[in-house]
């Protein structure tokens, strides 16, 4: 029999929160500062395999910090979208230092674009549509607004059990959560990745790319990944103190024990999804 007068067992952590934008506000400025020169090698093979070039109108889709979007309004004139207030802050205040004028920000849902149809010649989402509550609409919505023939690049994780370091964020991070859900990493599998972007329209090739992301020691990779994760974010949000404190702990014991404490270079493979508008 359970006393009535018991405290409660905590609930679990709502993994959900990762579509509101909310919490991609929190990790806006690490997020930036972490992650934007790797994230860039994977922008810049997206804008060759596009072949992009200076007479292209260019969408960039949950544009986080403006990694890619940076790159190609060097190029030609750029949309970035994204439903993050604080990510677009980020992206603007790159804009203005590096004096781009041909970029137009625009906060937005990418399930439900403020575009007319066909006002695209290239479109590009870089590890953002994969996290759609709706992918199957994000994608149509990606080919609505582009011309016909027109070019897109998505990217996407390849399974996260080939990064070890990732493989124990999230191994531990299901630990805490309330109702797991794979959802989000769907487009791991290439041949479902393949599936749904031709169902919305397009000629699909999938290509596998690999960058290495380089710390120099383990604390700088940790800290990198629990400032800039945004399940964690949300994880310091919802459990109590002591409780964020034995995951955080968890993680990091877990990280030294197969990564060791020195230099760190991590693997990232990705798939990047080049379609054509049929």
């Amino acid at each position: 029999m359970v006393n009535s007068s018991s405290p409660p067992e905590p609930s679990g952590l709502d993994l959900s929160l990762i579509n509101h934008a909310s919490s991609w506000d929190r990790v806006a400025s690490d997020y930036a500062g972490f992650i934007a020169e790797h994230a860039g090698r994977y922008a810049a093979d997206a804008l060759r395999l596009a072949k992009i070039s200076e007479h292209d109108e260019v969408l960039d889709v949950a544009t986080g910090p403006g990694t890619l979007a940076l790159q190609a309004a060097r190029i030609t004139r750029v949309h970035a979208l994204d439903f993050s207030a604080q990510m677009l802050e980020a992206l603007r205040q790159q804009a203005d230092e590096q004096q781009l004028a041909n970029l137009s920000l625009q906060q937005g849902d990418g399930q439900a674009l403020p575009y007319a149809d066909a006002s695209f010649d290239l479109g590009f989402s870089m590890f953002g549509l994969f996290l759609f509550p709706d992918r199957g609409r994000g994608f149509a919505e990606l080919a609505r607004v582009l011309r016909p023939g027109a070019r897109a690049v998505v990217a996407s994780w390849q399974p996260q059990d080939r990064i070890v370091a990732f493989t124990i964020v999230n191994s531990e991070l299901g630990k805490e959560i309330a109702s797991p859900s794979s959802g989000g990493l769907a487009l791991a599998d290439p041949d479902v990745f393949e599936a749904e972007m031709r169902e919305a329209g397009f000629e699909v090739e999938i290509h596998p790319v690999v960058h290495v992301l380089e710390t120099p020691s383990l604390d700088a990779l940790w800290e990198g990944i629990k400032r800039s994760h945004v399940a964690l974010a949300i994880a310091a949000d919802q459990l109590e103190p002591g409780r964020f404190d034995d995951l955080c702990a968890r993680i990091r014991v877990r990280l030294e024990r197969e990564l060791g404490s020195g230099r760190q270079e991590v693997e990232m493979p990705a798939w990047l999804a080049l379609g054509r508008r049929r």
